[in-house]
């Protein structure tokens, strides 16, 4: 009987600690981060924080507007646009705020970039032709070249995950719908028709799936609600959300588990996060300002908010030691 007692007393024993070292593993483990712009603290920035929120960075610092952040493939960089040269152009950081530098230099409104799966271009929208289209800036070079060109608007270009094709929404039949265009043979396809605006798409990580802001008329008003549709041709088109809110700028995480998007509240933006299928909604970031354009770092090697991650801020605001 003493052996048997012994015997049990080791095996929980060796049960606790591996309890509680799998409980330390689990809460030691990086999340994948959530760039966002913000203007807590007067001005846009771009702010960095965690899947619940927390401990948000303010990564810009600068005193011009600083919006639209998007993750390079490998989650070490950001790309955004801004103003602080007199008029918005595409700018490039470390994921952590430092090393920023500016990627395009012309007169022009240079907006929106979005990162092409092999690191190596970022698409834009620019007003450079005298009306918005989608160009492609090689890093490596630094040559740009127009993917569309349309008198319309196009704008708010997004890669498919295979980086063959880019969505982006257009007002080329004096509508705003939502388009893909083949990066190799131009060809282009409209994968959107209501007679309401379609904007901000975004593909899901499998490729199958595009997310986007649709306007709908909900009885007295048109709201934007949250829409996913076949990627291919448009098919199947299925609302995730449907609030008398304007939600709008969607972004799937990583793994496709979850969506962050912007959310309408108190005649502002703040973020929410939901389930991939519109389920356990909940709100990520309301800082009592305006919060908006989440974006997911992209990379399997995700980096931590931590003691060594610049230094904390409250809201943009340091900490004193």
């Amino acid at each position: 009987m003493r052996i048997v007692l012994i015997f049990l007393c080791g095996l929980i024993m060796v049960m606790t600690l591996f309890y509680n070292v799998a409980i330390d593993n689990a809460f030691c483990q990086p999340q994948p981060l959530i760039a966002f712009a913000s203007d807590i603290d007067g001005n846009w920035e771009i702010y960095l924080t965690d899947s619940d929120g927390q401990m948000p960075v303010n990564l810009t610092v600068n005193p011009a507007a600083d919006y639209y952040p998007a993750w390079s493939p490998d989650g070490k960089q950001i790309a955004f646009f801004s103003r602080r040269d007199a008029n918005h152009e595409i700018y490039v950081m470390r994921a952590d705020g430092t090393n920023q530098r500016r990627l395009t230099h012309h007169p022009a409104t240079d907006k929106a970039p979005s990162w092409a799966p092999n690191g190596k271009q970022l698409a834009f929208s620019s007003d450079r032709e005298g009306h918005f289209n989608i160009y492609l800036y090689e890093l490596e070079s630094g040559v740009v070249k127009s993917i569309t060109q349309n008198q319309f608007e196009d704008g708010i270009p997004a890669w498919s995950p295979d980086g063959k094709q880019l969505a982006f929404h257009s007002q080329r039949e004096l509508n705003w719908d939502i388009y893909t265009i083949n990066v190799g043979t131009r060809e282009e396809q409209r994968l959107t028709h209501q007679p309401l605006m379609d904007t901000y798409p975004t593909w899901s990580p499998d490729g199958n799936y595009i997310l986007y802001s649709s306007m709908r008329q909900d009885v007295d008003q048109a709201d934007f609600d949250l829409y996913l549709m076949d990627a291919i041709d448009g098919q199947n088109k299925k609302a995730l959300t449907d609030t008398p809110m304007d939600e709008a700028v969607p972004a799937w995480s990583p793994d496709g588990s979850l969506i962050a998007f912007q959310s309408e509240k108190d005649a502002r933006w703040v973020i929410h996060l939901m389930n991939a299928d519109g389920s356990n909604r909940r709100e990520l970031i309301n800082n009592d300002a305006w919060a908006a354009q989440p974006k997911w770092q992209r990379s399997d090697t995700v980096l931590s908010i931590g003691p060594t991650f610049l230094q904390y801020q409250q809201w943009g605001r340091l900490k004193t030691p």
